[in-house]
C-alpha cells in the first residue's frame, strides 16, 4: 500500500492547495467584476491569458523534463546539475520574452488589449512572465521530488497573498493598476523564499549543455503542445475580443471560470499523477501504473459527473450570486464549458500516459490539430452566434481531443475502466438534479444548502446502485487508513 499511501497523501495536499487557489478566483470574480467595468475586467483577463500563452516559451517546457528525468534519480550530483541547468535556461528565456513584451507594449496594446490606453498595463505585466516562470520551476521542483507539503504551503501562501493584496488595492481605488502591482509584489516574495529553500537542498552549478540537450529533446516538442493547449483553452478570448469587444471577453470569462470548476477537481490529481506513474514505470511496476490510472479515472468521474449536472442546473443562480446582471446573459456558457472541461481533463490523463513513453511529438501533433480546429470553429461561430459559439467550439474540440488521445493511449498502455460505474453515476446525477430543480434555490445560502442536499442524494443513490464493488470498498478503506 506504500505507493497508494503516498499518492493519496500527495493528492490530498495538492487538493487543499488547489481548493484555496480556486477560492481565490471565486473571491476575486465578484470583487473585480463589481469594482472594475467590464472593459477593464476584459483587459485583466487578456493579460492573464497572454501570460499563460507565453509561459510555455519562457519555460521551454523544461518543467516536464525535470519530472520525467529527475523524479526517479538518486544521484545528488546529477540532480544538482539538472536542476541548475533547467533553472538558468528558463531564467534566460523568460528574461528575453519579458523584455520584448516591455519594448513592444504599445503595439500589443493596440492589437489585442483594446487600444493604446492599455500600454502601461502591458508594460508592468511584462515582468510577471519572468516571475511566473521562475516560480513555476520552483513549484515543479517540489512536485517532481514529491515534496507536496512544501508545494501546498507555497501555493496557499501565494494565493492568499494575491487575493488579499489585490482585493485591498482594487477596493481602495487603485483599480487594475493596483491589481497588477499586487501580483508583482507577491510573486517576487514567493520567488525569493522558494529559491532560498531549493538552494539549501541543491547545489547550484553552471548550466551544462550535455545535460540540457536530452531535456530539450523531450521538452521542446511540448511547446507547440502547450501553445495549442493554450489556444484551445484560452484563444477564444482573442476571437471574442476581435469580433465582439473587451466587454464580451469579460462576460464570457466569468461564465467560463464557473464552467471550468471541473478542471479544479482534476488539478490536484494532475499534479501528482505524472510523477507517481513515472517513478513506478522507471521501477518496472507496470501493474501499479495501471492501478493508479484506473482508480484516478474512476474517482475523478465520481465527483466530476455530478458536478457537471449541478453546474448546469445552478448556472444562472451562480452567476447572479457572483456577478452583476451584465454577466447573467451568458449563463448557457457554463454547462457547455463544464462538459468540455470534463472530457478535456480525462484527455490530460491519457496525455500523461503518452509522456510516460516519451511520445511528446504525437501529443504536439494531436493538440496542434485540435488548436487549428478550435480556431476555425471560433472564427466561424463567434460572429454567427456570439459567445455561445465560442463555448460550442470548445466543447467540440475537447470531445475530439478526448477520443483521439484515448485511442492512442490505450494502444500504448491499456488499463481497466468501468462503463457500468459511469452509467450509475449519470443515473445518480439525474436524480440529484431533479431534487435540486424541485428545491429551486435562490440566493447564496439556499444555493449552498441545495448543493449539500444534492451531494447527499447523489452518493445515496450511487451506493444504492452498488457503484463500487466490495473489493473497491476495501481498497478505498485501506488507502484512507494508510493515509491518515
Amino acid at each position: 500500500m506504500n505507493p497508494y499511501k503516498k499518492f493519496t497523501k500527495d493528492v490530498g495536499l495538492a487538493g487543499v492547495a488547489q481548493l484555496v487557489s480556486s477560492l481565490k478566483g471565486l473571491l476575486l470574480l465578484p470583487i473585480l467584476t463589481k469594482t472594475l467595468r467590464a472593459e477593464f475586467y476584459g483587459i485583466w483577463t487578456q493579460i492573464m491569458v497572454t501570460i499563460s500563452l507565453l509561459m510555455p516559451l519562457a519555460l521551454l517546457q523544461l518543467e516536464y523534463a525535470m519530472t520525467r528525468f529527475l523524479t526517479a534519480e538518486e544521484n545528488k550530483n546529477k540532480i544538482s546539475k539538472g536542476v541548475s541547468s533547467i533553472f538558468v535556461t528558463v531564467a534566460s528565456a523568460a528574461s528575453v520574452i519579458s523584455l520584448l513584451i516591455f519594448i513592444l507594449a504599445e503595439p500589443l496594446a493596440i492589437a489585442v488589449f483594446g487600444g493604446a490606453g492599455a500600454t502601461h498595463f502591458v508594460k508592468i505585466s511584462a515582468f510577471l512572465i519572468l516571475l511566473s516562470a521562475l516560480n513555476q520551476i520552483i513549484f515543479q521542483y517540489f512536485i517532481s521530488f514529491r515534496q507536496m507539503e512544501r508545494y501546498s504551503g507555497f501555493v496557499i501562501l501565494q494565493t492568499i497573498g494575491e487575493a488579499l493584496l489585490i482585493s485591498y488595492a482594487v477596493l481602495s481605488g487603485f483599480g487594475l493598476f493596483g491589481a497588477i502591482i499586487s501580483l508583482l509584489l507577491v510573486r517576487t516574495f514567493i520567488f525569493i523564499i522558494g529559491f532560498l529553500l531549493v538552494r539549501s537542498e541543491v547545489r547550484m552549478t553552471t548550466p551544462c549543455l550535455s545535460v540540457v540537450k536530452p531535456y530539450l529533446a523531450f521538452s521542446l516538442p511540448l511547446i507547440p503542445f502547450t501553445l495549442s493547449w493554450w489556444l484551445v483553452t484560452s484563444g477564444d478570448r482573442y476571437v471574442i475580443g476581435y469580433f465582439l469587444g473587451a466587454a464580451n471577453v469579460g462576460i464570457y470569462s466569468a461564465s467560463y471560470t464557473l464552467g471550468n470548476v471541473i478542471s479544479f477537481l482534476y488539478a490536484p490529481i494532475a499534479l501528482v499523477l505524472f510523477p507517481a506513474i513515472t517513478n513506478l514505470y522507471e521501477n518496472n511496476n507496470i501493474h501499479e501504473v495501471k492501478m493508479h490510472l484506473k482508480y484516478t479515472l474512476k474517482f475523478f468521474l465520481m465527483i466530476a459527473i455530478p458536478s457537471l449536472f449541478g453546474l448546469t442546473i445552478l448556472s444562472k443562480s451562480l452567476l447572479g450570486i457572483l456577478t452583476t446582471s451584465e454577466f447573467i446573459e451568458a449563463y448557457m456558457v457554463i454547462p457547455i464549458v463544464a462538459l468540455g472541461a470534463l472530457l478535456f481533463n480525462i484527455g490530460k490523463l491519457f496525455s500523461d500516459v503518452l509522456m510516460l513513453f516519451k511520445k511528446t511529438k504525437i501529443i504536439s501533433l494531436v493538440f496542434g490539430s485540435s488548436a487549428l480546429l478550435n480556431l476555425v470553429l471560433n472564427i466561424f461561430l463567434v460572429p454567427l452566434i456570439g459567445i455561445i459559439g465560442a463555448a460550442i467550439a470548445t466543447l467540440v474540440t475537447f470531445a475530439i481531443l478526448f477520443f483521439v488521445l484515448a485511442f492512442i493511449s490505450f494502444k500504448s498502455l491499456p488499463f481497466d475502466w468501468d462503463p457500468k460505474f459511469i452509467t450509475k453515476s449519470i443515473a445518480s446525477s439525474i436524480v440529484m438534479g431533479l431534487v435540486i430543480l424541485k428545491v429551486s434555490p435562490h440566493g447564496a445560502v439556499n444555493t449552498l444548502i441545495s448543493i449539500g442536499i444534492g451531494a447527499v442524494v447523489y452518493f445515496g443513490v450511487l451506493l444504492a446502485l452498488k457503484g463500487f464493488t466490495k473489493e473497491e470498498y476495501r481498497f478505498l478503506r485501506d488507502i484512507i487508513r494508510s493515509a491518515v
